[in-house]
């Protein structure tokens, strides 16, 4: 697979930029499945650069946009909704500190919608929501699971008249290839004082550093990471202002824990039933829960 050289930053355009990482992944090789949201080979890791200006942490060379598309466009992960009850919690948290900055009943644009698990706890607080997701099998799940008519594709797709008093960005901008023109997108469609929620990891967490290249969120998807010097640059760059960061905490099951470390149990049954009803609520403090205002 062919891929492009970057000459500048993708976020702040500076033209100095070091070595950050050593790669793993042979382009060569690559399939739809190893861009699965549950995906668990971690370690598997692009050759990344690190910006001297603004921190930003990249992949270069990257895979072109329409690349990225094509394996989003034909991805299926059977196991993301198995897991809706924890990520619902998660979401649900999500909410309730939006309410505490905004009204419910606001119009909300959900971007990487998945299989609408946010989207569908979203309406159901009080919100008149869009989604927009890539996968035309996660697409077909959201009408399946909860009757949701998300739209397929990707920002560019919206009608640029469009415009959201909420924008959510949950676990989307570490894969994408040009964060900065998203981020143009994004900001025309949120109106003067309209909210952006954003969730990602954090390249500079004490986690990040100590794991190393098995950091679990070295994963083929992830082709771009943030800190909060680079997020700041990038939001600030677009007319937002930063008025809340939290640590993004994760409610899984046991199964679904125990299947990141070893994938056999997928095919023991009776073990399955046993860990599906344990919970844990899990704070690794390596990701970002980011809330931001447009300006006025």
């Amino acid at each position: 697979m062919k891929l492009k050289h970057r000459t500048s930053c993708p976020v702040c355009e500076s033209t100095h930029f070091t070595a950050f990482m050593e790669g793993t992944v042979d382009p060569g090789t690559l399939r739809t499945e190893d861009f699965k949201i549950t995906d668990n080979r971690y370690g598997s890791l692009w050759t990344f650069q690190q910006c001297d200006d603004c921190s930003f942490v990249f992949s270069n060379p990257c895979l072109h946009e329409d690349a990225v598309l094509e394996f989003y466009s034909q991805l299926e992960d059977n196991e993301y909704s198995d897991e809706a009850e924890g990520r619902g919690k998660n979401f649900k948290t999500i909410l309730k500190r939006m309410a505490k900055i905004q009204t419910p009943d606001s119009t909300l644009l959900d971007i990487g919608a998945a299989s609408g698990i946010f989207l569908n706890e979203a309406l159901h607080s009080g919100y008149d929501v869009t989604g927009l997701e890539p996968s035309e099998f996660l697409v077909k799940e959201a009408k399946r699971l909860y009757g949701l008519d998300i739209l397929q594709g990707t920002i560019e797709d919206l009608d640029e008249n469009l415009s959201f008093s909420t924008v959510t960005c949950l676990d989307i901008i570490e894969h994408l290839v040009e964060p900065d023109a998203f981020m143009s997108r994004v900001a025309n469609m949120i109106k003067p004082g309209g909210l952006l929620v954003i969730v990602t990891p954090d390249i500079g967490s004490i986690a990040s550093r100590l794991a190393g290249k098995h950091w679990w969120h070295y994963r083929i998807a992830h082709i771009n990471f943030f800190n909060t010097r680079s997020l700041e640059r990038l939001l600030g760059k677009h007319g937002f202002d930063i008025i809340k960061k939290n640590r993004y905490t994760w409610n899984f099951s046991a199964f679904y824990l125990a299947t990141r470390i070893f994938p056999s149990i997928n095919n023991k049954k009776s073990l399955q039933k046993i860990l599906k009803k344990i919970n844990f609520k899990l704070q690794l403090f390596d990701s970002w829960e980011i809330y931001a205002r447009k300006k006025n």
